[in-house]
């Protein structure tokens, strides 16, 4: 089966693709998540860079063990 991962933009959170999720579920494998400091996250005291973001991803990635993935984003997703 195929996998998405739908990522928010600035000052977004994941639970914005609840009905996109819903939809896309019926053919993929549907993943979302939260980038540092958003959707009622910790905030780091380290300032938001797209590095920070692009770690995010690969931490995610990892502890759900996915290794191939469509990506969906939307301004800084």
């Amino acid at each position: 089966m195929n996998r998405i991962l739908l990522l928010h933009g600035a000052i977004g959170a994941k639970d914005q693709f609840g009905v996109l999720q819903e939809l896309l579920s019926a053919d993929m494998e549907v993943h979302t998540m939260n980038f540092t400091g958003h959707g009622g996250g910790e905030i780091s005291d380290d300032p938001f860079t797209i590095d920070m973001f692009a770690r995010d991803i690969i931490a995610y990635l990892d502890s759900n063990q996915i290794v191939e993935v469509n990506i969906f984003g939307y301004s800084m997703g």
